[in-house]
């Protein structure tokens, strides 16, 4: 049977600022999106999302995840991601409750809980939300309506949201935040000399050294913990950067070269494949988008006036 979370979703909507997210706590924050036209690019550092309203299709590599209500994602490594909200609007925008994971909180939780074993497995999971995680999810939102008791009880609730997490279905993506796997050390330390390295040409095999790895080891251990080849990843940190300095204002032509794209054919057309259009007709949607997302309701609400 369906949970009922219409109770709790009338208290995220209320909190929601539509096209923006909403920090609740530290640590903790609310995603409001009232559209489905634009494909959205992000850098998901370790965090789990809990949807509460609407859907959005995200895909990481060749995955592709489908996000409705009641479904929660945990990545415990920076993932370049893309999607793409498939159900929403400025009735009913979608709606999702973003957790940042840290390593020190989660390993007090497993040393405090010593019934939950640390696990191996991906190091993203997608799923159902986990048993009592509904709950601690509208105390926290509750929470929001009393500013002298959300100090103190605000952390104790953000707490139990974790350990929630610890025993539901995502769990073995959660502990890769805390385990000390040496092969992960080095794929997290090639995850960020890429990360670093965006504007320069450089290849697996410089990748591998960076990891102290062999070209196959790194090549099998990347692709286990991201889901996609260290090329892939690269690329797509790349297009993500480019897309925010074109936002900005940067020429095309200058966004690419400054990601370590010689050719602009070729940039536009790994741009066209992973935004779904040009740089500048994307840049141009892009911002239309975010003046209909900054309209008060009225206006976007048909019928109305």
């Amino acid at each position: 049977m369906m949970q009922d979370f219409s109770p709790l979703v009338a208290k995220a909507a209320a909190l929601a600022r539509p096209g923006e997210t909403v920090p609740l706590l530290e640590g903790v924050s609310l995603f409001c999106a009232p559209s489905a036209e634009v494909p959205m690019a992000m850098l998901y550092e370790p965090m789990a999302s809990i949807v509460l309203q609407g859907e959005m299709e995200v895909t990481i590599g060749h995955a592709v995840l489908n996000y409705a209500p009641g479904t929660c994602f945990v990545g415990s490594v920076a993932l370049p991601v893309t999607g793409r909200v498939t159900r929403a609007s400025a009735a009913q925008p979608y709606l999702a409750l973003n957790i940042t994971l840290g390593r020190e909180a989660l390993a007090e939780l497993l040393a405090e809980a010593p019934q939950v074993t640390i696990e191996r497995g991906k190091c993203y999971a997608f799923g159902p939300v986990p048993e009592g995680l509904m709950a601690a999810c509208d105390r926290l939102l509750a929470l929001q309506a009393a500013p002298d008791d959300l100090p103190v009880l605000g952390p104790m609730a953000r707490r139990e949201m974790l350990y929630r997490l610890l025993r539901g279905p995502q769990a073995a993506a959660l502990h890769q935040i805390v385990a000390s796997d040496p092969k992960l050390a080095q794929v997290r330390r090639a995850l960020s000399w890429i990360r670093e390295h965006l504007s320069q040409s450089v290849s697996v095999q410089e990748m591998a050294r960076c990891a102290g790895m062999s070209d196959a080891s790194f090549n099998r251990h990347f692709r286990a913990a991201t889901g996609m080849s260290p090329l892939q990843y690269q690329k797509t940190l790349r297009l993500q950067a480019a897309r925010r300095a074109i936002l900005a204002g940067s020429e095309v032509a200058g966004a690419a070269f400054s990601v370590g794209y010689q050719s602009a054919s070729q940039f536009s057309r790994e741009y066209a494949r992973l935004f779904g259009l040009p740089p500048s007709a994307d840049a141009r949607r892009l911002k239309q988008s975010l003046t209909r997302a900054r309209a008060p309701v009225a206006e976007v609400l048909p019928g109305q006036g």
